[in-house]
This record gives structure tokens, sequence and C-alpha cells, in this order.
């Protein structure tokens, strides 16, 4: 097991390449071969090791050791750990550090004893020992660095210290505090640096148009006549070869036609998307390449003004017997991009016509004129009594 983090995949990583990385999860520090999927501890910018490592003191008797932790002697303690000469010679833990231990030895005490005097008095009396250590590492080389790209991650150590007021077992913890510096990366050179990349390689710009390229579509027609609860068909073809089409239809506004056929100024819907007299069916999907949808464009008999016409607020007495217009607009997209391609389609209600075929005689309105209670006539009434009178001399035809 490898904790040192080799300057070949900083170089690597400050390059924006990927083989060192490679490497390393390929093969350990000694050649061999690692799990697939499982990162190998080098890779890591900080690593933090601890527990129970079970070193413990060379060179010193129960009762010497004992004295010196008494003095507080730890200096010299330290000279005798272990741990800290495998470190040195490189045999273990290659480039992790520690923090300088100013703490007592975590082992081994009597439970349920507080202070130094609960060192193990037992028969064996076991030399007292750091066997709990705290190791780590960052991205750091050399012991004096800054932060930065080429080295993300520099910590330091507030501190480090053993809990030697807990006593319910023969070890004492040790806690650690660190402060951690992080490189935090400018993201909008990154993608300005990124999209230079991209630019000046011939064959990832291809691969690129490629993956954003909008597939050719045709509609079957850009006009649409409805009247008296028509139901048409509107086709969409997806002429490309292996990608498919992304649809969206919307509503891009509504006119009105006026007595001279001209029609009136669009009025944008919005969010109030289709007129209540129009059902479009389905409004989006996916197209195969080579296939054709089909979209059922339907009038719906509705003869109450909505809201809002030409921007003027309108009621629900109101018939509304003019001809109306809207433009659809069928928004195709590929796959992989945000762009679209449309195409509009007009489709028009011509209530006129269906006008003629409920009143086939001119003067049929007129005939029946004076049984009919219009809304004028109820504005001019100024009372409830008047409106009664009023009822009473209407005469059915």
């Amino acid at each position: 097991m490898s904790f040192f983090r080799p300057t070949g995949l900083i170089n690597a990583a400050t390059a924006g390449t990927s083989s060192a990385v490679q490497t390393l999860r390929g093969t350990n520090a000694i050649g061999t071969q690692t799990v697939e999927g499982i990162p190998e501890l080098s890779e890591a910018d900080m690593v933090v090791f601890l527990g129970d490592f079970n070193y413990r003191l060379d060179g010193i008797s129960y009762d010497e050791a004992r004295d010196f932790v008494s003095q507080r002697c730890f200096d010299w303690l330290r000279e005798r750990d272990q741990l800290r000469a495998e470190m040195e010679a490189g045999n273990v833990f290659q480039g992790m550090r520690e923090a300088v231990i100013t703490f007592p030895p975590t082992y081994k005490f009597e439970r349920h004893q507080a202070g130094l005097a609960g060192y193990d008095s037992g028969e064996k009396k076991r030399i007292p020992a750091w066997c709990d250590r705290i190791l780590y590492r960052d991205s750091r080389s050399s012991l004096v660095a800054e932060c930065s790209l080429e080295c993300p991650v520099v910590s330091s150590i507030l501190q480090y210290e053993a809990c030697m007021d807990v006593t319910d077992s023969d070890h004492k913890p040790v806690r650690c505090i660190f402060t951690v510096d992080i490189a935090r990366v400018d993201e909008s050179i990154r993608r300005q640096e990124f999209g230079e990349i991209l630019g000046s390689n011939e064959k990832i710009k291809c691969l690129l148009e490629e993956t954003c390229k909008i597939p050719e579509t045709i509609v079957s027609t850009n006009n649409i006549i409805l009247q008296n609860q028509d139901t048409l068909i509107l086709r969409v073809t997806n002429k490309g070869v292996k990608d498919i089409a992304l649809f969206e239809i919307l509503c891009e506004g509504q006119s009105t036609m006026k007595v001279d056929l001209k029609a009136s100024d669009q009025c944008s819907r919005g969010s109030f998307g289709f007129p209540r007299w129009l059902e479009v069916a389905p409004t989006t999907g996916i197209i195969l390449p080579g296939h054709t949808v089909e979209i059922s464009i339907h009038h719906e008999n509705f003869h109450t003004q909505e809201e809002f016409v030409d921007g003027i607020a309108q009621n629900c007495w109101c018939e509304d017997a003019r001809d109306k217009e809207i433009i659809l607009v069928v928004k195709v997209r590929g796959n992989y991009t945000s762009e679209a391609r449309n195409h509009r389609v007009c489709v028009r209600h011509c209530f006129s016509a269906e006008k003629k075929q409920m009143d086939p005689t001119p003067n049929s309105s007129r005939q029946i004129q004076g049984s009919v209670l219009h809304r004028s006539d109820i504005q001019r009434l100024s009372s409830s009594y008047d409106m009664v009178d009023h009822l009473q001399n209407l005469r059915s035809p």
C-alpha cells in the first residue's frame, strides 16, 4: 500500500492528462495489479490514517518509561518510538507525516483509573507507548509549499492531543484538528482554455459538429383551415439517417380577421398556451430516423370569446363570430443540442363559413329580433320593475 503522492501525478493533473492516473490505477508502488475500480491512496490529494497501530518503545524499561512520563520528558521517549524509526527509514507510511507528540503515551492503562497513575501495574507491566496515532499527507512534496493548482491541498495541524480523561478503555483516544487550504479553479479561465483545446483539435471539432447537428425535418403543410369541429393531421417527418429528432409545438400568437379579411396585429399568448377553440395532440415527442409523426389539429366548437381578445378584456356573454388565426411553431432539435429549427404553420378557424350553414336565410335574424332580449336592452332598464314590464311585453314568434 502506497500513501505517497508521486510528482508525476501532479504534473499530469496540471497538464490535464490522465495517463499517470491510469498507470497508478493499474499498478501500485511495487508494481502489482490492483482491483479494477478501486483507486489507489496515492491518487488522493489528502489522506488521513488513524487508529491503534500497536507500535511500542524500544530500549527502555517499564520503570524508566514511567519516570520519564512523570517528568513529561517526551522528547527522549520519542527517540525510542518504533513508528517514528520505521517512517524515517522509509519502511512504512511513505510520504505520511505526524504532528509533534506533546502528550503522554496512550497505552496501557487500567480501566476506570484517571491520571498518569493509571498505567498498567499488573503482572505484565506493559511499557507505556504511543499505540494510538494520527498520520496525514496532503499535496505537498515538501514541508514548504503554497496552495496552488500544482499543490491543491495544503494542511496544517492546530491541535494534536490525547483524551486523558477517558477511562472506559485501556487506551486513551487521540484527536487532531486540521486546517486545510484548497485551491480553487477559475471556471471562466478553465472554460476558455477548454474551448481553445477543443477548437484547435480538428477531430474533436468534427465530432462536436456531428453531435450538435439538428436532423433535417419537413412538415406536410404550412396552412390549415378548420371549420365546424374539423380534425386535420399535420405530419412531421425526420429525414435523418441515424439521428433522432425531438419536437415541441407552441402557439406563437393569435390574431382576429377583420371585415376586410385582413388579420389584426398578432397578440402573443405567452404562457396561456393554445386557445380554447383548438386542440393539438401530441405537443411533444421523439421522431426516429426515417419516421413520421402524426399530429392531430382539432377545432373545438367554442363560441364564447376568451378573457382577452386583441388585448381587450371581454366577458362571457359576448359571442365571437370572427375568423381567428394562430401561428403554430414546431420546434425541432437534436438529441445533444439546445438549438432548434422552427417550422411555422398557420391555422385559421373560418367561423364565417360555419355561420352561413347555421343561418341559411339572411332575414331570419330580423324575424326573431323582437323576441330576443339583448344585453343592450338590459342595460337600458333602470330598475327591476322596468325589467318585469319589458319581459311581459315580449311576445313569442
